[in-house]
């Protein structure tokens, strides 16, 4: 690390957007955009049953409309499945479907339109199958969705166990500090709290969909443009489920609109590579927005019961949690190698001893569960911090007087066991308190609410290659797509910084999979962290070779050149980085790699951030409908190094809050998707943008370059609890996400005992 008196100084400058230019002219490629010469569309037959058996697939009158090249079954390519760990999503369904919307027969046309034609003429024969919900699944003589789960293809060591077949994904997490049993210590507990929560399914809401061009070219190989995220992970997955070695695939993801953890999962790919190598031109699909609403992969829908043991004091004991999530029909989009997403860490902000934390990941006839912003979390802050509110009303405490004394601390481990390295909860709660005015009377109807969030720094390995071009200009090539978060300019920033020089002499060159530079993939909070470490640990070194080759160059003292303000500095004279580095680039390239990787030692502190809440809202008694008067957010930060793009991302995190906090949900009935455009799935708008106060508690000791942290997934988490804490404030307690006006007036009628 380079040790710098105050390196938020060097970064406080709005930044230069490294893909402005190109955003703002409409010249930036996304792949909607990609136009290649024989290009064929690709449609699909899907299935409008949640389960049933294929009796018979008859695409004869498909292949009669004009432009027609070719129409593929399942029969036709295989049993090919697809996933980012468990490759369970059949590219084509081939003997039963588990979700409306299943791929049933795949179209390559001329046009969009006759390919979208042919699949309506595709005829299927079905045998309905019942219907496998959360309310059945775990049954006894429940239908088994996967009974063939083991022979599915697993990218790692080997699938965990589970306690049921239709349970895909499973985690068990316990923990006692003081070595006594879970059970023990709600037995001596003065209190057991005991509450249920319910939270909905949600869309991401990129305003992309998902798109991707495949061709195979003279040589055999694969070539992709898409919009995943992650494509490195994807051609992985790719070369395990079509059986080709990775070098015969090669992914370029440029520009990507819009992510929110959606798009690590890629679902077109491998139909259209079956149909690229039966017509031989290139294949492109674009998804609309129904069949990314109804068949792709949503936040995950969850019910968590958390139950804890109170001292009189208010000090908890002793903490479990069972939560059981609704995996859908496939749990391809899950990436984690026990294939749940962690809505089990509840109450993670604070240090109980004693804990036993269970989800269970279960299969149904819906659509898929995968990732979205800070996966888990989300489901788990809610239940966690509504949870914390309702122990203090029971205890008649104040409730951020409940939170700080059960606070953790520096170096205490977590629910999960993970020590902390740096717990900044105690003073976001103190800010919180008082730059909000708690405890100050509200007006009649209205209520204030709190909470307390944490969120890991996302962490990993990756590396970049720079290199000094001709005409002084400094490249860093990276295998990084930008999706919008601003990692090229994160690039440009720490290299510029750390190497003195002007930050229009950086260039930034994105690079596919067949590059120098792979990257595992936008997600986790784990750019600035991790790229940004590579920059830096990459321009370091090259400023030493630079300064090294400087003195050569112009025969100053070895050893005693200083590139310094985009200048060379020796004891005696002093020379432009134009004029040096022309020297120097015309000898031998200068070229070095900057790698990086954040694992951890066995035993040491994990890498952690702060955030709370305050909400002010009010609820009309007539209607249920909440309104929001005021929001103050305390975030936990530290060197800042896009003051720009760091702020709106923490805005950003709020809107995401506020939509599912009130009105983001996927509604399902009898297995089929109901809100399936943009006019049913609200999600908020200006109009919903409540007033909003932001206080930064700078603490420049983060793991990323010079004490960086993250924001990516810092403030989405907790805003749901604390409106939900501030309508319970006003009459209304709702446990279940979001809170429309109908659960809200409902809870309204409960409290006033009406029938």
């Amino acid at each position: 690390m380079i040790a710098l008196e105050d390196p938020q100084v060097m970064f406080d400058e709005p930044e230069y957007r490294v893909e402005g230019p190109l955003k703002v002219t409409g010249s930036a490629r996304y792949t909607a955009d990609v136009q290649m010469p024989g290009t064929l569309w690709l449609a699909y037959a899907r299935s409008p049953r949640p389960h049933a058996r294929i009796l018979s697939v008859d695409t004869s009158a498909a292949k009669q409309v004009p432009g027609v090249h070719v129409v593929l079954t399942g029969a036709d390519i295989g049993d090919v499945r697809f996933g980012r760990r468990l490759l369970d999503w059949p590219a084509l369904a081939r003997e039963r479907v588990r979700m409306v919307g299943d791929r049933v027969a795949a179209v390559a046309a001329e046009t969009r339109d006759a390919a979208e034609e042919a699949a309506r003429l595709v005829e299927v024969e079905y045998e309905d199958l019942p219907l496998v919900t959360l309310d059945n699944a775990l049954g006894d003589g429940a239908p088994l969705l996967h009974p063939d789960i083991d022979s599915y293809k697993y990218l790692g060591a080997k699938r965990p166990q589970t306690p049921h077949p239709n349970i895909h994904g499973y985690a068990l997490v316990q923990k006692s500090e003081t070595g006594e049993a879970i059970e023990d210590v709600f037995a001596r507990a003065d209190h057991v709290i005991e509450h249920t929560f319910t939270t909905a399914r949600e869309f991401q809401g990129f305003l992309e969909p998902r798109a991707c061009v495949v061709w195979i070219n003279e040589d055999d190989q694969v070539r992709i443009i898409n919009t995943n995220k992650s494509p490195a992970a994807l051609r992985q997955q790719l070369a395990t489920a079509l059986e080709l070695p990775e070098s015969q695939i090669v992914i370029d993801t440029t520009f990507i609109g819009g992510d929110f953890g959606g798009k690590g999962l890629s679902i077109d790919e491998y139909t259209c590579y079956f149909l690229a190598r039966a017509t031989g031109r290139p294949i492109k699909s674009v998804m609309s927005y129904a069949d990314e609403l109804q068949a792709s992969n949503s936040r995950h829908s969850a019910i968590m019961t958390l139950r804890t043991a109170v001292s009189r004091d208010g000090m908890f004991l002793a903490h479990q949690s069972e939560a059981i999530v609704d995996g859908g029909a496939y749990a391809a989009g899950k990436v984690a190698p026990n294939l749940v997403v962690p809505v089990h860490n509840t109450l993670t902000a604070y240090h109980i001893p004693v804990t036993r934390l269970e989800v269970k990941a279960v299969y149904t006839n819906s659509i898929p569960g995968g990732s979205m912003r800070a996966p888990g979390d989300p489901q788990s802050m809610f239940a966690s911090e509504c949870h914390v509110d309702m122990i203090a009303q029971e205890l008649r405490l104040d409730p951020i007087e409940l939170r700080r004394r059960n606070a953790i601390h520096d170096g205490e481990p977590s629910v999960t066991g993970e020590r902390v390295r740096r717990a900044r909860a105690i003073e976001v709660l103190d800010a919180l308190e008082g730059e909000s005015g708690w405890g100050t009377p509200l007006a009649p109807g209205h209520g204030r609410g709190v909470s307390l969030g944490v969120r890991h720094i996302g962490a990993g390995a990756t590396s970049v290659v720079i290199q000094l071009l001709p005409g002084g200009q400094v490249e860093v090539q990276t295998g990084v797509a930008d999706q919008g978060g601003g990692a090229h300019t994160v690039l440009r920033r720490v290299a510029a910084a750390v190497m003195s020089v002007d930050p229009r002499r950086v260039v930034i060159r994105h690079c596919d999979t067949a590059g120098p530079a792979p990257d595992p993939g936008v997600g986790g909070q784990r750019i600035t962290h991790v790229l940004g470490r590579a920059a830096q640990a990459g321009a370091v070194e090259m400023k030493a070779r630079l300064e090294e080759l400087a003195a050569e160059t112009m025969g100053w003292p070895a050893g005693q050149v200083r590139l310094e303000g985009d200048r060379f500095v020796s004891a005696s004279s002093s020379a432009s980085f134009d004029e040096v580095a022309d020297q120097i680039v015309s000898g031998a390239p200068v070229e070095v790699t900057g790698a990086y990787d954040s694992q951890h030692k066995p035993g040491e502190p994990g890498d952690f951030e702060f955030a709370g809440y305050v909400v002010e809202a009010e609820v009309d008694r007539e209607t249920g409908a909440v309104q929001i008067h005021d929001v103050l957010l305390v975030a936990d930060v530290g060197t800042i190094i896009n003051p720009v793009a760091h702020q709106g991302q923490l805005e950003g995190g709020l809107m995401f809050g506020i939509g599912a906090a009130l009105m983001e949900e996927l509604k399902v009935q009898d297995g089929q998707i109901t809100t399936l455009t943009l006019g049913d799935y609200k999600v908020p708008c200006a109009m919903d943008t409540p007033p909003f106060r932001t206080v930064l508690l700078r603490d420049p000791s983060g793991p990323g370059p010079l004490g960086a942290k993250a924001a990516g997934e810092l403030t989405n988490t907790s805003v749901a609890p604390a409106v939900a804490n501030a309508v319970a404030a006003c009459g209304a307690r709702v446990t279940h996400m979001p809170l429309t006006a109908e659960r809200v007036l409902e809870a309204l009628d409960r409290a006033l005992g009406s029938p």
